[in-house]
Order: C-alpha cells, then structure tokens, then sequence
C-alpha cells in the first residue's frame, strides 16, 4: 500500500503542491492538503482521493476549493465536486456531511485544492491573487469526462 501511493505522489511530483503544515500558534487556516491542475487524470485523481480518505480518519472535514480554468466546462466546480464526494462517501464510506466545496472563480487553468480541517477552524476562502474575470471564460457546454 505504501507502495503504490509513493508511486502515485511520485507521478505528480510536477503538477501537485502536497499539504502545507500548520504554524504553531497561527489563527489562520491550515491543512491543505493536496493542489492539483488539469494534468491529472480520473484514477489518478481516486488514488489521491483514497489516500485523503485514509487521512480523513484522523481529522473532520474535507474541503474542495475548486477553480475552474478559463476554457471549462459548464458547471465544471460542481461536477468535479460531486465526483469526488460521491467517490468518497461510496467508496470509503465519509459521510456526506462532514465533505463541503466551493468555487473558488476562474483561473487560467483549472486548480483543485483539498483542505483537511478541524470543524472547530474556519474554512479558507478562495484566493483572488491568481483569478481571472468571469468575461475572460470561454465555458464549453459538455464534459463527457465528468460525468
């Protein structure tokens, strides 16, 4: 098991930020846990999913921050969204209640954040410092690939 999730933390070496520790002392948010862009194919997604759930057992909340890039599909956040929780809940058996997401805006690029939090903290709110304007988005009317 060990094994196979070095290897797969190991493919995204590139394309993932892993999580960021918490400060001692610090009144911010923190334990995101994972970052990851479009690069990243659905069964790689599940084996990172899988290793959140493994995680998850230790903590309270699964926050997705999702930012759609600017040529997405409509209703890309929510999708994405709902692909992961229902894998999460089926698969690993979370309940659905303690899995929130969010839109974060658009970026140039499609940008998934999952946060692991205490239900005590504050959820992070989305970062404008890389957003782009609602105008600038080209949405495509299908995602076969979401579905």
């Amino acid at each position: 098991m060990r094994f196979i999730l070095f290897t797969i933390f190991a493919v995204f070496t590139i394309s993932i930020r892993a999580q960021e520790p918490c400060p001692p002392g610090s009144d911010t948010p923190c334990g995101r846990f994972i970052e990851f862009g479009s690069g990243v194919k659905w069964p790689n997604e599940r084996a990172v999913l899988d290793h959140l759930a493994y995680s998850f057992r230790r903590l309270n909340v699964i926050y997705f921050l999702i930012y759609p890039g600017q040529n997405s599909c409509k209703n890309e956040a929510r999708l994405r969204a709902e692909r992961a929780k229902n894998y999460l809940v089926r698969r690993h058996k979370i309940p659905q209640t303690d899995i929130v997401w969010k839109s974060g805006g658009f970026r140039p690029d499609l940008s998934v954040e999952i946060w692991l939090l205490p239900k005590d903290k504050p959820l992070p709110e989305p970062s404008t410092f890389i957003t782009i304007d609602a105008s600038q988005v080209r949405l495509k009317k299908k995602c076969k690939e979401l579905r």
